[in-house]
């Protein structure tokens, strides 16, 4: 079941992958969203193993946090940390009855790392790793398997400035700047992509 606010997108991904998908609008801060995502996985493939809560969005406020009006504070908190926490708890519910399952949820380094800006983000990932630790541990009873995915600077297009609003010229300028600084903090020398991340997931979920 691929679940998101993309309408196209969604579609479009379950078109091409056939009987192997599904798609469903989601607003994953909505429990009754999120409960109605479950209950199509069960009714439409007969169960539900994997739970993968990788729904995120950033903030605005970059890079002075003495300017940021925190007014998308609510709204980054409700699908970076409330999100995840509905899918696990609605998943675990189902997955306890029926034999355990694996439960993914992905965060980021700057819930690791400190860093100018981005306060509301980095808190909510900061959150969200440490609620996967301890739903590791509550939910392990049930032989569900919880673990928390943390990426470095993957390519995506949360992470682009055009996408962010900045002219093109800027944006590129901007990006350039921001890619030097990333690589020169790790011992890799190129930006991760999504199917790194993707990678990781099938690895863990298997």
């Amino acid at each position: 079941v691929i679940a998101d606010v993309n309408d196209a997108a969604g579609e479009a991904l379950a078109a091409a992958l056939g009987d192997a998908a599904i798609y469903r609008r989601c607003d994953v801060s909505s429990a009754d969203d999120v409960q109605a995502v479950v209950d199509l996985a069960v009714s439409h493939f007969g169960g539900l193993q994997i739970m993968f809560n990788n729904a995120g969005i950033s903030c605005n406020a970059f890079p002075s946090y003495l300017d940021d009006t925190l007014e998308d504070f609510d709204r980054v908190m409700r699908v970076n940390v409330l999100g995840p926490m509905l899918g696990t708890r609605n998943a675990a519910r189902h997955m306890k009855a029926n034999g355990g399952g694996v439960i993914l949820n992905n965060a980021s380094i700057a819930g690791t790392l400190a860093g100018i800006g981005m306060m509301t983000y980095r808190a909510s990932k900061a959150a969200l790793i440490q609620f996967s630790k301890s739903a590791a541990i509550d939910l392990g009873q049930y032989d569900i398997r919880v673990n928390c995915i943390v990426p470095g600077h993957v390519r995506t297009d949360l992470s682009s400035f055009q996408a962010k609003g900045a002219e093109d010229e800027i944006a590129r300028l901007i990006d350039e700047g921001v890619n030097a600084a990333y690589l020169r903090n790790q011992p890799i020398k190129r930006r991760g992509e999504p199917i790194d991340v993707a990678e990781v997931a099938a690895f863990l979920a298997s």
